[in-house]
């Protein structure tokens, strides 16, 4: 099971923890703020511009030969899945 973690700042100004962990293929991706919430929230949908956060995030690790290329390629297609939705469904 590989993990990846990183930070963002909410709308409140105080950071949010993002973990996605990549099990068997499928990806599963949690948060919490950083001083307030005790556990983790699951997200069964992401942002897009979460996505592409992660995505920045893992072509770092990439560049670094910490990752597969497949992993980048795996978010890349959630990201085209998550922008041709809305247009779908108008």
């Amino acid at each position: 099971m590989k993990i990846h973690d990183w930070r963002t700042r909410s709308e409140t100004g105080e950071n949010r923890l993002w973990r996605a962990k990549k099990h068997g293929g499928h990806w599963e991706f949690m948060s919490r703020l950083q001083r307030t919430d005790e556990g983790w929230t699951n997200h069964e949908e992401m942002d897009i511009d979460e996505l592409k956060t992660f995505r920045e995030v893992l072509f770092n690790k990439y560049q670094r030969r910490r990752i597969p290329w497949e992993d980048v390629l795996k978010i890349d297609s959630m990201i085209e899945e998550a922008e041709t939705s809305p247009s779908e469904t108008d």
